[in-house]
């Protein structure tokens, strides 16, 4: 989703920076606010990318992200920065810090595979000066960690517990993804977007 080093292959979440800063400066009739939050799931708890004294502290002294739904069922984060950004550089710079400080695992499939789900979230308020109208909404651009197989030979537990939780939230992503196709077509009602931390928050 970053992509590499290089300018030419940045991934899609650069690239998205590139196109919605262009957007924005071309687009002189609304003014607009722009703000960006960066997190991993790991293990099904959530954890900010963007707090720099994470960068210093074991994992397991990060502050968890805690989920609340209010009266009118929107998703609240407690403990999750939110940074205002102005420019493409300003967005690429908190992309960088919170990649540096991303919880990474050497696996036997893959030895700089990532253990943990990102969601990298932007979010928008416009104005019409001349109407005075302001609509929001928001982005989320996610890096999925990688399915994999553990064999029963593989006595590490940290990475057995990894690699349940993962194939687990990646199994109910696709069920969602599913009932929102089967809800298209008339056939069903009810999306099970809360059995993960991640499918609840990006019914957000």
């Amino acid at each position: 989703m970053s992509g590499s080093e290089s300018w030419k292959q940045r991934g899609i979440i650069p690239r998205s920076f590139s196109f919605i800063f262009d957007k924005i400066e071309k687009n002189k009739q609304l003014s607009y606010n722009v703000y960006a939050s960066y997190f991993e799931i790991y293990n099904e708890s959530g954890y900010d990318l963007l707090d720099q004294k994470h960068a210093q502290l074991a994992l397991d002294a990060w502050s968890k992200i805690e989920l609340f739904e209010d009266d009118f069922s929107n998703i609240h984060l407690k403990n999750l920065s939110i940074h205002k950004v102005s420019t493409e550089d300003e967005a690429l710079d908190l992309l960088m810090m919170g990649n540096f400080i991303r919880q990474v695992s050497a696996t036997p499939m893959n030895m700089a595979s990532s253990r943990s789900h990102c969601i990298f979230t932007i979010a928008f308020e416009s104005r019409d000066e001349s109407s005075g109208v302001i609509k929001t909404s928001k982005l989320h651009l996610v890096d999925l960690a990688g399915s994999e197989r553990v064999f029963k030979k593989n006595k590490e537990g940290t990475i057995i517990e990894e690699a349940k939780y993962i194939n687990l939230s990646l199994s109910y992503l696709e069920h969602v993804i599913i009932a929102l196709h089967d809800k298209a077509k008339g056939n069903r009602v009810h999306i099970p977007y809360r059995n993960s931390m991640m499918t609840t928050i990006l019914r957000d």
